[in-house]
């Protein structure tokens, strides 16, 4: 994504989409990399500025402070590099409380890197680069569906039995050919994630 696109306008879209596929109630473990745009986009919907708050020393601010949602749990991976070389990597907890341990985007960058590979569209030097928002966003829709669909992957199930993301959260009970996925009446039993 070049600079331009991975501005604040994309990245509340960002998150407007991820906050309208969350469940009621549910509290996620939020994790991005240090880029601020992600931080504002998500302080403009789980925080609040507030005056008159009670300072360590125990006065009442005149000055406005900023304050996260209690239960909104954010945390950043920031990577610090030299040229092509990564210097060090820090963890930082935004917002909440955050075990060490759960600090990961690798789920992420392996998920980039695997739509990067399999999608020609996606590749910068090709006759098949997209150049138009709709094809690439059926592309991408395309892509989706069969990787959770038709593609069993060996972290979920074993070679006796494979399972697809779609059987691993219920939404079918075994893997779905091309034919399959392409034929099937749109939306007709499938529950949205």
């Amino acid at each position: 994504m070049d600079a331009s696109a991975r501005g604040a306008p994309a990245g509340k879209v960002f998150v407007n989409k991820i906050l309208a596929k969350l469940k009621d109630k549910s509290s996620p473990i939020y994790m991005t990399d240090g880029y601020t745009v992600y931080n504002r986009a998500f302080a403009s919907h789980f925080g609040e500025w507030r005056s008159g708050h009670i300072t360590p020393k125990g006065r009442v601010s005149k000055h406005p402070k900023f304050f996260w949602s209690d239960g909104f749990n954010y945390g950043q991976v920031v990577k610090t590099r030299d040229g092509d070389k990564l210097e060090s990597v820090d963890y930082v907890v935004v917002s909440g409380d955050i075990p060490k341990e759960l600090f990961n985007t690798s789920g992420v960058e392996r998920m980039n890197l695997t739509i990067r590979e399999r999608m020609a569209r996606l590749k910068r030097k090709c006759t098949t680069f997209s150049k138009d928002v709709a094809d690439l966003q059926q592309s991408c829709d395309l892509f989706r569906s069969i990787y959770n669909f038709c593609r069993p992957h060996m972290s979920l199930g074993n070679a006796q039995r494979p399972v697809t993301p779609a059987m691993y959260m219920g939404l079918t009970d075994h893997v779905w050919g091309i034919r399959e996925l392409m034929t099937y009446p749109y939306r007709q039993k499938v529950r949205p994630l």
